[in-house]
């Protein structure tokens, strides 16, 4: 069905290779990524156990765009390339995409994410830099409730602690803290690499190796994130703030069982997506009348998340009827009911077409392929998973879930 050339291999020092080809296009992206993230708050390594500073890949990330003493966007920039950078939960990664050659900017990626080039001066410099970017995000509404709703879910998972870290996290943070991560996970054995390319895999797969054959692994074993015993029940169930704003904000979240199963995770995400897609919005004849009515505004959403740790489904808008909102949230999920078979249909062609136009994306195709890898399943196989759902399954899926622990939050106009 997908029509894609994949290459990979497993280099001698551990190193992940994974090579899309896209035959007649010019651009190329290749991508180095870590499967490390902000949940690497304790993590076991050579029979080790470490406690991590929150926020310190965060922290890592914006530091290693050093190289020689220079700025790797500036060596990039110069070679025709653009470069990025993420950090998330469980993976951070490093990237640069270009219409010209990729020769010189690829062994300059693999270059600088395999030498650590920091110094107390640069640590510290960039402390300012990543305390604004966090009351930044602290100053947002929408992005504050998520938070809080994280918060008011989760009592030990990692989940609750920003992936920036908390604002003592980042003033504390020092040197050897973020050398220490480094060197435990930013390692061949731990990196993948994956390039989405026009150019002859053959020839790009030996020159990766060429690179790497000078970066042996230095650990015996991959550093493990360790994840704290979490209770069943929500850590609060009802929290409020004042904040700067014009209207009330009002977010319900409810925390559910995770996964065992990596497929089961993928499968659960997809049909609970279908299902808040036929629920709340624009497909359910009633979303304009609660509009009408203000109950929800133009700000407004709903987000699922299924992992082998964690799993939520939250609500949110930005409303003054704080109480009709939370009856609507509350009718919605305990009276679930079958989506109409036409709905249903529309929603699943839709997200077939997102899964075929994603292939053209070549940073969205790397990161999904990169994730795909770091949790063990396979990328193609789960782009069909779509396939197996109809209504009956949709159904069933959310009949199994148990959504009595819930969390509310609100933030009122100060």
């Amino acid at each position: 069905m997908f029509n894609l050339a994949f290459q990979t291999k497993k280099l001698k020092n551990g190193a992940l290779v994974i090579l899309i080809q896209k035959p007649d296009y010019v651009q190329s992206l290749f991508m180095c990524g870590f499967g490390v993230g902000g949940f690497n708050i304790k993590e076991r390594s050579e029979n080790m156990v470490y406690e991590n500073k929150g926020g310190c890949a965060h922290y890592l990330e914006h530091q290693m765009f050093r190289y020689q003493g220079e700025d790797v966007t500036d060596l990039f920039a110069k070679m025709q390339a653009q470069t990025n950078a993420f950090t998330s939960y469980s993976e951070t990664a490093y990237y640069f995409y270009t219409t010209s050659e990729i020769e010189k900017p690829l062994q300059l990626l693999l270059d600088f994410v395999q030498n650590l080039d920091i110094n107390a001066e640069s640590v510290e410099k960039e402390r300012g830099i990543i305390a604004s970017e966090f009351a930044m995000y602290e100053q947002n509404p929408e992005m504050r409730l998520i938070k809080e709703l994280l918060v008011s879910m989760y009592k030990n998972h990692p989940l609750k602690v920003d992936i920036l870290g908390s604002l003592d996290d980042i003033e504390s943070i020092q040197l050897e803290d973020l050398a220490s991560f480094y060197r435990r996970n930013y390692d061949p054995k731990n990196m993948v690499i994956v390039g989405v390319t026009g150019k002859n895999l053959d020839e790009v797969l030996k020159e990766i190796e060429r690179i790497e054959e000078k970066y042996p692994s230095k650990i015996g074993e991959r550093a493990v994130c360790i994840f704290p015993d979490e209770p069943k029940e929500v850590a609060r169930s009802k929290y409020s703030l004042e904040m700067d704003v014009v209207q009330p904000y009002v977010g319900i979240a409810f925390k559910l069982e995770p996964k065992e199963n990596i497929i089961d995770c993928l499968l659960y995400d997809l049909a609970f997506s279908i299902w808040l897609d036929a629920i709340f919005g624009p497909s359910n004849p009633k979303y304009q009348t609660w509009i009408d009515e203000k109950i929800i505004t133009q700000i407004c959403g709903a987000e699922v998340d299924f992992s082998q740790d964690h799993a939520y489904l939250m609500f949110y808008a930005q409303t003054e009827k704080i109480e009709e909102f939370k009856k609507l949230v509350d009718s919605l999920v305990q009276n679930r009911e079958k989506i109409d078979p036409i709905v249903f249909e529309s929603l699943k062609h839709q997200s077939q077409a997102r899964n075929i136009r994603l292939l053209d994306r070549f940073e969205g195709l790397a990161v999904e392929v990169l994730r795909a890898h770091i949790n063990r399943y396979d990328f193609l196989e789960s782009l069909q998973l779509i396939d197996s759902l109809d209504t009956d399954k949709v159904f069933e899926i959310l009949s199994s879930v148990d959504f009595s622990q819930k969390a509310e939050v609100m933030i009122s106009p100060s």
